[in-house]
């Protein structure tokens, strides 16, 4: 009975734990031996080895197997600590794919192994997001005509469709504690913004006018949503409150303002511009203050995206291909990938210390990583087909 709790158990024992069933086991079984050692005195030793009755054989066999082990757990695994749950967490990696002939995702560890197929079916599962807690996927789909949103919780493996309106729902990003989701969707004839509980439940409006709203960010501590409204003509950055009132306009010019990244602390945004003839980054304060540019090569940069302490921002260009960081003052500016092929689809680690990437210079686009100084290149998949989109799972609350 001890050693079907232990199996069941699956965790190493202590050390003093193995000693002490090491040491029960022992006296069990001598007592045991001795026992069996008086019946062959007495002639009962066919019946002991079981042609009459194998009863007492199989108790026999029971303390044998129970001394024996302890040792084999000696051997195979005393000694192995088991893993931390939290540090498993944040060390995977959740991505969309081609590689079975349709668009899916997947999930697999930071060095690529234990890959995962989270979603099976013949549409297009698409942009992968990680709750912040790391507990569950949102994700859309169109796997029923419109694009839905979807959502995997993954401790029971199990998939649950969110949104079912006439319309697309594009543009997921999670509220701050995990409760709500917020999104842009068509279903009124419009590109508005809406928001939702993360069981799909309460769905209302946030915005409502007749040009496009997209790509809404929930500020770090859950008091705004930062977004890109066609409003004025052209793409401009806004933010709100969560219930969709008291909209302010942080920047004011003849092009379009796209990706806003709140920085960790809420204090700054970093978005992308095409205002100078060609797309760069730019930073601005989160009441509209201190506009900087931070990039001015010739080339078109995209993608921004913090260090979690806020005193990097990551970008791509789309010209040569090339991964870099800048700071947020624009100091400090660094080409951290050198290769022939495009790099993009950053990721920044829970910790800050890696960044993972997509890459096609190897021929077929495929997933890597690399720490922040551009060091110790990794590429985690091989499979022909598109990998795109990889996010670092959040760190446990």
């Amino acid at each position: 009975d001890i050693l079907i709790s232990i199996l069941a158990n699956q965790a190493p024992p202590s050390s003093g734990g193995f000693c002490l069933l090491l040491i029960l086991s022992v006296i069990s079984f001598k007592s045991s031996f001795q026992t069996k050692l008086q019946q062959v005195n007495k002639g009962h030793f066919f019946e002991l080895i079981g042609f009459t009755n194998m009863k007492p054989f199989h108790h026999l066999i029971r303390q044998f197997v129970f001394v024996l082990f302890p040792f084999s757990y000696l051997i195979i695994g005393c000694g192995q600590e088991p893993q931390d749950e939290q540090s498993l967490s944040t060390t995977q990696i959740v991505f969309y794919s081609e590689r079975d002939g349709d668009q899916e995702i997947y999930l697999m560890d930071s060095d690529g192994g234990n890959m995962v197929r989270v979603t099976e079916n013949p549409a297009i599962d698409s942009d992968p997001s990680w709750s912040p807690n790391g507990d569950r996927i949102a994700f859309i789909s169109n796997r029923y005509g419109n694009w839905d949103i979807f959502i995997y919780i993954c401790d029971i493996d199990t998939t649950y469709q969110l949104t079912f309106s006439n319309g697309d729902n594009l543009d997921i990003d999670w509220s701050p504690d995990g409760n709500k989701i917020v999104f842009q969707s068509n279903r009124d004839g419009y590109h508005n913004l809406f928001v939702m509980d993360a069981d799909g439940n309460n769905q209302r409006k946030l915005t409502d006018n007749s040009l496009a709203d997209l790509m809404p960010q929930w500020s770090p501590l859950g008091e705004q949503i930062a977004f890109v409204s066609y409003r004025d003509g052209n793409g401009e950055i806004y933010v709100m409150d969560i219930l969709g009132e008291n909209e302010v306009r942080l920047t004011n010019n003849a092009r379009n303002d796209l990706e806003p990244q709140w920085s960790p602390d809420g204090s700054k945004i970093v978005f992308s511009s095409h205002r100078k003839n060609d797309e760069d980054i730019y930073v601005i304060n989160a009441d509209g203050t201190g506009e900087k540019r931070l990039s001015t090569s010739a080339s078109d940069e995209y993608n921004p995206r913090w260090s979690p302490d806020g005193q990097l921002i990551f970008f791509y260009a789309f010209v040569n291909g090339e991964i870099y960081c800048v700071g947020p003052d624009g100091d400090n500016l660094i080409q951290l990938t050198q290769t022939e092929g495009n790099n993009r689809d950053l990721s920044v680690s829970p910790d800050g210390e890696w960044i993972a990437f997509v890459s096609d210079r190897d021929g077929d686009t495929e997933i890597y990583t690399m720490d922040i100084n551009g060091d110790n290149v990794l590429r985690l998949t091989f499979v022909p087909g598109l990998d795109r989109a990889p996010q670092f799972r959040p760190t446990p609350n």
